[in-house]
């Protein structure tokens, strides 16, 4: 039996090698699960109708939604918008902006968010560059699987004789997303 000692001591000393490769393995695995964890995610899209005129010459409407979802699994702190229009010169933008709106939370609290213009300088942003940047005004967080959205705002389109590409592009920012992140679609009319 004493012959076989190394013999039993090597097998000892490889089953705690691979046990170590084990716990090794369970550790990176736990480590690479907590990062997923805490994975900051967000999309953001655009739903909208076009109501045409019945004749041409006069103006179409588009109404629309903006809406933002944490699809991540940490809440995104202070988030804010930016819609883009082209041309700048032929779209003007009406929404509820500002914090008179009148909303009632309990019937709807994600339809009817309030918002409102990131600074002063951002409403001159509008006719320099046509970029709208806008924030709620009630919402500092966007909890993991809820939505934020910037609702029912509209726009007209010209249905003349000469044709015009009318186009709005959406971009998502927050604390932890500062470069922000584009919708995943737009809105392009060809009127």
């Amino acid at each position: 039996m004493i012959h076989r000692l190394p013999e039993m001591e090597n097998k000892i000393s490889t089953i705690e090698k691979e046990l170590q490769a084990v716990k090794q393995a369970l550790k990176e695995l736990k480590n690479s699960s907590q990062q997923k964890h805490d994975e900051i995610q967000a999309i953001s899209y655009f739903t909208y109708s076009l109501l045409l005129p019945k004749t041409t010459g006069y103006k179409g409407t588009v109404i629309g939604n903006f809406t933002i979802r944490n699809i991540g699994s940490i809440p995104l702190e202070n988030p804010f918008i930016c819609l883009r229009v082209t041309p700048k010169e032929h779209i003007a933008l009406s929404a509820k902006l500002g914090d008179d709106v009148q909303y009632d939370r309990r019937v709807n609290p994600v339809v009817m968010e309030a918002w409102q213009y990131m600074t002063e300088q951002a409403k001159q942003m509008v006719e320099e560059k046509g970029e709208f940047w806008l924030k709620p005004i009630r919402v500092s967080r966007i909890e993991p699987g809820q939505n934020l959205s910037f609702s029912n705002f509209q726009f007209q389109i010209h249905m003349g004789e000469e044709q015009t590409t009318y186009k709005m592009e959406g971009f998502f920012f927050c604390q932890q997303l500062p470069d922000g992140i584009r919708a995943l679609n737009h809105i392009a009319i060809h009127a």
